[in-house]
Order: C-alpha cells, then structure tokens, then sequence
C-alpha cells in the first residue's frame, strides 16, 4: 500500500478511451493507461499495451481531498415545516425525532418525513453566497436513515484513513454545528442548537462522477444481503414478479437498473462446480476485496457482514468493486466491553465474523485468498499505527469538546 496517493485511476475515462482512441487524458496517462501505436514519423517507440477494462484496480479522485480540513466545522440552519400528504412529507418534528427505523417496521410505516429548507452560514445567521441563502421554499426533506445512533468521531476518523488506503474509496466528510427551526406545530419558534453532527457524502450518481467512477454502471448499496441467490427478488425488471421495493429491501438501487450483470455474478457465485479462483477472477478485483476486509477487521467494523457497504461495477466490466460506507461500528470495541454489550464477543473479532455470508465463506476457504488477506492486513497495521490514530484523534478532540461540555 503506497502511503500517500499518488494518479487516480478514474475508469469512466478508460472506457471513453476505449470507445475512442487516442483521447487520453492527463490521468490516463498517468496510470500507465496509453493503448495503441500511433503511426507517425517517430513510430517505433514501444507502446504500452492498452490494460484490460475487468483488471483495472479502483482508485479514488485524489484531487476531492486536497484542501480537505478535517477540523473545520461548517453551520447549517435547517428549517423544518409540514409538507405535501402525498409525497409523504406532512409530519411533525416530533415524530421524526420519536421513532427510529425499527419503530417504523413495528407499526408498517415506511417512513416519517417533513419538508426542510436548509442554509449555510456562520454562527450570526445563513450567509450570503451559500446554500439555501434567501430562499423560502424547502429545498429539502429530513428522515431518519439508519438504526442507531450515529457515532461521529468514530465515523469521521474512518473515512478519513480511508483517504490515505489507496486500495479502498472515501467519502468526503465535515463537522456540522446545526440549528432547527421548528415550524411543522405552527408555532412561531426561533432556531434551536442541536449540537454537532457529522455529514458524510453520499454516494449517488453525483457522487459516482465526483469521484471518477462510471456513474452508467451499477451501484448498490448493501441492506441486508448475503451474497446468495435471492431468485424470489434479485429479478430483471422486466422478468415477472419483479418488485423493487422487495428487491431494495436486499440491495438499494443507486446506478443502473440493469441488474443481468449482478444476477450472473451472482449464479457464479453461488455454482460450488467453479472454483472460487476462477470466480473471484471473473467477477472481483481481489485487492479490493482483502483490503476492504482487513480494514474491517482491524477497525474492528464488525456490522459489515451482510450490509454496511456498497458494491460498485464499472459499464462494459464484469467486475465488481467494494465501498466502504456508514463505519458506525469501527473502533466501538473498548466501548462495548465498558458498557457490557456482548454484540463484540470474540466470534465476531476476525475471519469468522464474516462466515454466514457465501462469497466470504468461499474466500476464507482458499488458502491463497487468506495468504492475500495477511498481507493486506499486515499493511494496514503498518498504516493505523497508534502515534496515527492518536494525533488524528487530538485533533477531533479539540474541535468536539466546545460542543460537548
């Protein structure tokens, strides 16, 4: 693992090269991704061949990162008030703010929402130039995602390691001071302070190109989803039977919705007659894989079995790419021994966390992938050194206790 980050390999532009030859660009070239012999007066220079779209390694967009401050805090004021019945936005802020997502599955809700009109300011009020500045129409609307509360330092800290592992994604992140107004009672109520938040960027199709990924291709985000079969709801669109919402209950749709290439992945997956080699060679990119894994289990990111990340694959590849997402559970361990949760019990604590899940038990069976594996995790060690993790968490410290006391 390369300690910093050098060319991005951004493979949108692979395949535009590949449509199109000889439109390389500055990253391309770079990456050693020069493909054919020009014929010109100077023809005999040796040409690089041009590498193969399904053995391209993902690598992130360095650039998004390079006048990150990971101490800043940016203010937001967020207006909530009722919204259309129809779109299902005309709650109140107190049921928002009531029930969690398991509450909604008790009581057959799908979800609370209310319209928000979000600005961006400073600490007197939203600022001129920003987002949402002026505006009286919501330009927004709130829910609540996930099913516990999130941890922001532990969530932050992840995402920006995950910026110095060449083999793995991030996501952009900042410290949020925010303040509600509260207007879905009716009542004429000034801004509240609700402390420090965390927002983490999403990984939609804005988000696919933002980090050079091919936003036509397929991108998953993993709900619960094991890497078997599913034929009742892993279905084409246009198969019978096809129902999204079921479908999303295993895998949330946030690319293409041609989902033959996942499906054929999926059977190879699962046909115990092809070796796990060849399938990992046909569908993955193996150092993404060990190195997703090894971070982790060194992070001690245990709710990462069956959801927790996103799965991500390239227009015109068959190959299929891990993403890292949420990172609620890193660095919980200590935490969960003081507080007596037995959720981080030593079954959980390694390889076999990951056992109940088809594609990782096949993995963990091949001696070579558990060769590969050691490696990626002795790098990683190496990379999340204590001294590391101790200034980063100084800093965090230093912005957090202002709010917290």
């Amino acid at each position: 693992m390369k300690r910093y980050k050098k060319a991005a390999g951004i493979l949108a532009v692979l395949l535009a090269a590949v449509l199109c030859e000889g439109c390389m660009s500055t990253t391309m070239q770079k990456t050693g991704e020069q493909s054919t012999e020009v014929e010109s007066e100077n023809s005999g220079v040796e040409k690089e061949e041009k590498p193969e779209i399904n053995e391209i390694h993902l690598r992130d967009k360095d650039t998004l990162y390079e006048s990150d401050d990971d101490t800043s805090v940016v203010t937001m004021y967020l207006t909530v008030s009722r919204g259309n019945s129809s779109e299902n936005t005309d709650h109140s802020w107190s049921e928002i703010n009531s029930y969690s997502v398991y509450d909604y599955k008790e009581m057959g809700v799908e979800r609370y929402q209310v319209a928000g009109l979000l600005q961006v300011g400073d600490e007197n009020g939203p600022e001129a130039g920003e987002v949402g500045y002026g505006e009286k129409v919501p330009n927004a609307t709130v829910q609540i995602r996930g099913q516990t509360s999130s941890r922001y330092a532990q969530k932050k800290l992840s995402y920006d390691l995950l910026k110095g592992i060449p083999e793995l994604l991030s996501l952009r992140t900042q410290f949020v001071h925010l303040y509600v107004k509260d207007e879905t009672e009716g009542e004429n109520k000034g801004f509240s302070d609700y402390g420090l938040y965390t927002q983490v960027e999403q990984l939609n199709k804005t988000g696919m190109k933002a980090h050079g990924l091919d936003f036509n291709g397929q991108l998953y985000k993993v709900n619960y989803f094991e890497f078997y079969r599913y034929e009742d709801v892993i279905k084409k669109e246009d198969e019978a039977g096809y129902d999204q919402k079921a479908f999303e209950e295993r895998l949330e749709i946030k690319g293409s919705s041609d989902h033959r290439k996942l499906i054929r992945m999926l059977e190879a997956v699962n046909d115990y007659s092809k070796p796990v080699s060849t399938v990992l060679e046909q569908y993955f990119d193996k150092e993404n894989l060990t190195y997703w894994m090894a971070f982790q289990i060194l992070t001690g990111n245990v709710d990462t079995q069956s959801r927790n990340t996103y799965l991500y694959s390239p227009l015109n590849s068959n190959t299929w790419y891990f993403i890292c997402w949420d990172n609620d559970g890193a660095f919980m361990r200590s935490e969960y021994a003081r507080r007596q949760f037995s959720d981080q019990g030593s079954w959980v604590s390694g390889v076999s966390n990951y056992w109940g899940n088809v594609l990782f038990q096949r993995c963990l069976q091949s001696e070579t992938f558990r060769k590969e594996l050691n490696e990626a995790i002795l790098d990683l060690k190496t990379y999340l050194s204590e001294d590391r993790l101790r200034t980063m968490i100084g800093r965090y410290q230093a912005v957090v206790k202002p709010y917290a006391y």
